[in-house]
């Protein structure tokens, strides 16, 4: 087979009959990619890479106890990166793409990796209403701007203006800054490219490997979902891609894609000029039906059981275990053409009113059979829940097991009418908000004052009467529940445990441990192991309490109360110098991107906002406007909510136990500089083609463009008619786009505007 040829040994003959070792390690099992969601960078793709790594290597019977020589066996391990920020949260200024990744290890990860760019005409316009670092461009772009909808990625962005004036940062309770986005044409982008690399993939494999394919399982998390799923139109309907950019398998995790009838959302996103709100009821069931079809009927040439045997799977360990072999895998666990669906009843995102994602409540059997979903659909429940007679519950136990939201839930209590623990946010009226925003005269700081509190006592009136109308978050239905069907995992499964900071003291909290974990540079994680349903979290948890205070420290007060590291600050620090450039912006343009005569900033103060030129703004007007902003938001951000979001995916030990029980395995023969190459076409930064990569054409693979220039091709993103539905796309791609007509219509009927209309 082609593998061997890739592996050869020459020694020079001596007496004595010297001994010659050659390595032939086992091969990668395939190739997984990750998918991020808005507002990040991939914040889980680290811990997620060295769980499923290890576990990999336990399915595979690939452990240190297992193999005869760790060094050139096929142990896999994790890829290293190079840090991309500076202590001070800027990025590092010799990044490229020949030196993002530091080590690439032996290991079947390829991190996906987009986001927003603005141009700098839209940064006039959007640039005082999203986050954006020193390139003009944010890691999957603006929070507000997720949606639950294929359709809703290629149209316009979320309006945050609620009515009359008030908006919805008006009534935000959090530390986030929600303002209305600009278009979501760039997660349609996304989308394209996400099934580009796919079928590159394949087409390379194919090319090496006789016509055959490795397995390609995408995990996906929150918004990464969507283009995830829309990947899938693309990979089966574009012209250009034959077909083949469609995943064996898929992951989603905290999918906000929703199948629930929703008025609040249908009247945020009603446009009067269209006379349209949300996608209907009846398209979402139907697209998501037509998506578990494409995985049902993909496009995959495996190879055989004797192969993956003889390639990928350890035909004698050495500890004596039996081998196991690639049919007994299968006969366990099924991976192939199949969708796993992994919600959190904590999550905090998903479950906000306007979302209530099938990340956050799963899908109901009823939900199951309208989606066609049977025999591709396997649910997991991750949940701090309780069982009768006091068992834990396990992540990848048996399955069969009913979840009901309310009855295990731990925290739910039916008797008082209250899912969530702690209670959810309650919208208020954020007075010093509408007052310092310059944006605002006096005479309509009053008038959102005057109507937004008249809001807030009707909503407050309602709440008292048992209504749910001033909370952030939605709750379930009474007796929602989820048919639990993936596959157990060995070991009966894992009771989940989210990671994270310490907060107020440091004293570790009731069920709190440490989490025993390193660093990737070798340093003890700062972390502790705690419960799933996270509480409460600080943004001073996140300062590295090591870090010497000197004199131009803009945290020495707060640095003590610190129980993070260097990474976990320039996290915060780069979030913290995004919402100084944005709220400087709203002093230097007007809301339809006019210079503001009066701004006391500038652009080029802006732009010192970086690793070289930072400095210059101590002891000036501006340098005192971003201190303020600091302590703002740090002041903002205590005892606030955690997300509980993110906590399946950045705890090793989840991936490690069970994803790497759900990704699809057999051969790989991709070696290491066509690993590189994909993962720099994953990475929208870095996608430019060298000369010499395999089947890459510098005219046609210009995505790059996009990262460098906020346009490709020369267009903008709402001008290329494959990423605008307005262009007739959504047909071409057999994504349903039929939406609501009325303002407060919650569904529609198929054959019209039904009668749930408030």
């Amino acid at each position: 087979m082609s593998h061997q040829a890739d592996y050869s040994a020459e020694s020079l003959t001596l007496p004595g009959s010297p001994r010659v070792d050659l390595d032939y390690p086992a091969l990668l099992p395939g190739v997984v990619i990750y998918v991020h969601g808005v507002n990040s960078t991939g914040e889980w793709f680290e811990d997620s890479e060295t769980g499923i790594c290890a576990g990999l290597n336990t399915r595979l019977q690939r452990n240190t106890d297992q193999v005869f020589r760790v060094g050139g066996s096929g142990q896999l391990r994790p890829a290293t990166y190079r840090r991309e920020l500076t202590e001070d949260g800027f990025i590092v200024d010799d990044l490229s793409a020949d030196a993002f990744v530091s080590e690439p290890g032996y290991s079947p990860i390829i991190r996906f990796r987009w986001g927003y760019k603005a141009s700098k005409d839209e940064l006039a316009t959007v640039g005082g209403n999203i986050l954006l670092d020193e390139a003009d461009a944010w890691g999957g772009g603006p929070f507000a701007n997720g949606c639950s909808a294929l359709p809703d990625m290629f149209g316009g962005g979320v309006d945050t203006g609620l009515f009359l004036g008030v908006a919805v940062q008006d009534m935000n309770p959090s530390d986030r800054l929600i303002y209305s986005c600009p278009p979501r044409h760039y997660q349609a982008f996304a989308a394209w490219r996400l099934a580009k690399l796919v079928a590159r993939v394949r087409e390379m494999h194919r090319a090496r490997y006789g016509g055959k394919d490795c397995p390609v399982t995408l995990v996906c998390h929150s918004q990464g979902n969507m283009i995830g799923i829309g990947s899938a139109f693309f990979g089966a309907n574009h012209p250009d891609l034959g077909g083949l950019g469609v995943a064996d398998t898929y992951v989603l995790a905290n999918a906000p894609y929703s199948l629930q009838k929703n008025r609040l959302d249908n009247y945020a996103q009603y446009d009067l000029k269209t006379m349209q709100g949300r996608v209907k009821h009846d398209a979402r069931v139907k697209t998501l039906a037509a998506f578990f079809d494409l995985v049902r009927s993909g496009p995959g040439r495996h190879a055989s059981d004797e192969e993956v045997n003889l390639e990928v799977m350890n035909s004698a360990p050495r500890n004596g275990d039996k081998p196991r072999k690639a049919d007994q895998d299968r006969a366990e666990r099924a991976t192939r053409k199949r969708v796993f669906l992994y919600c959190n009843p904590h999550d905090r995102v998903i479950s906000v009113s306007t979302v209530q994602g099938m990340g956050w409540l799963g899908l109901s059997q009823e939900e199951v059979t309208a989606t066609k979903a049977e025999g591709v659909l396997y649910q997991r429940v991750w949940a701090q829940a309780g069982l009768p007679g006091g068992e834990a519950f396990k992540v990848g136990n048996s399955p069969g097991f009913t979840y009901d939201y309310w009855k295990h839930t731990i925290g739910a209590c039916p008797e008082q009418n209250q899912f969530w623990e702690p209670q959810a946010d309650r919208l208020s009226l954020q007075i010093s908000e509408i007052w310092d925003d310059p944006r605002r005269t006096v005479l309509g700081k009053a008038a959102v004052t005057a109507i937004g509190g008249l809001a807030q006592f009707v909503i407050s009136a309602i709440t008292t009467a048992g209504g749910k109308a001033a909370y952030a978050n939605a709750e379930p239905d009474r007796h929602w529940s989820v048919n639990i069907s993936a596959p157990a995992v060995p070991g009966g499964g894992i009771v989940p445990r989210a990671l994270y900071l310490p907060r107020g003291s440091g004293q570790k909290l009731e069920g709190e441990t440490p989490s025993g974990l390193k660093t990737s540079t070798g340093a003890d994680d700062a972390r502790v192991s705690g419960p799933f349903n996270r509480h409460k979290e600080s943004a001073t948890d996140a300062l590295n309490p090591n870090r010497a205070a000197g004199a131009d420290d803009p945290y020495a007060r707060q640095r003590a109360s610190g129980h993070g590291d260097g990474a976990s600050e320039a996290a915060m620090r780069y979030d913290q110098n995004a919402a100084i450039r944005q709220k400087a912006r709203r002093y230097i343009y007007a809301e339809d991107g006019s210079l503001q005569p009066d701004s006391p900033y500038s652009e080029k103060d802006v732009e010192k906002l970086d690793a070289k030129r930072h400095d210059e703004i101590r002891n000036t007007r501006f340098g005192e406007f971003a201190q303020e902003t600091r302590m703002g938001l740090l002041a903002k951000g205590v005892d606030q909510q955690a997300s509980n979001h993110s906590t399946i995916l950045t705890n090793p030990a989840h991936s490690e136990e069970v994803l790497a029980y759900d990704v699809d395995v057999g051969v790989c023969y991709f070696n290491s500089a066509e690993l590189d190459q994909l993962r720099r076409m994953a990475d929208w930064r870095w996608c430019k083609p060298k000369t010499d990569d395999i089947g890459s054409d510098l005219k046609k693979d210009n995505e790059w463009e996009y990262h460098a220039l906020a346009s490709v091709g020369g267009q903008g993103m709402s001008d290329i008619n494959a990423f605008n539905s307005m262009s007739g796309t959504l047909d071409r791609l057999r994504i349903n786009g039929a939406r609501n007509s009325w303002p407060l219509q919650a569904a529609n009927n198929p054959s019209g505007n039904d009668h749930n209309v408030a």
